[in-house]
């Protein structure tokens, strides 16, 4: 467990579709910036994202949601016990404090903040993290 005080120095988060996009995201807190990449499979023919008309939001405020939603109490794995799973969605996400590191991933099962946090990054970026 986290304490309150403990600072998160960055965080590293990426969803890969299968059959479709997949995207990650890498916020370095220290240095106030981020980036964020979008691949797909070479057999979906979907367009990428417009990044033209795209607002980027607030480090600060994304910092404070991530502090809330307190990612580092997250099971390290979550997964269907229903055998082997060949479509869907796996996630991965790390957080680096200064001393400690803490993983948490899983294959089409989420934790309970799991749909505030893809909000709380496409907040950030202004792309789909889905």
């Amino acid at each position: 467990m986290m304490k309150v005080k403990e600072t998160i120095n960055s965080l590293i988060a990426g969803v890969d579709g299968f059959s479709g996009r997949s995207y990650k995201v890498h916020v370095d807190f220290f240095r106030n910036s981020f980036t964020v990449f979008e691949w797909r499979n070479k057999d979906n023919i979907l367009p990428f994202t417009n990044l033209e008309n795209k607002s980027i939001g607030n480090i600060m405020d994304f910092k404070s949601e991530i502090y809330s939603m307190k990612i580092w109490e997250w099971e390290p794995s979550y997964r269907n016990e229903e055998g082997i799973i060949l479509d869907g969605k796996y996630w991965s996400i790390r957080v680096n404090t200064k001393h400690k590191v803490y993983e948490s991933e899983g294959i089409e099962c989420f934790p309970p903040d799991w749909k505030r946090f893809c909000h709380a990054v496409e907040k950030l970026t202004g792309i789909p993290f889905r």
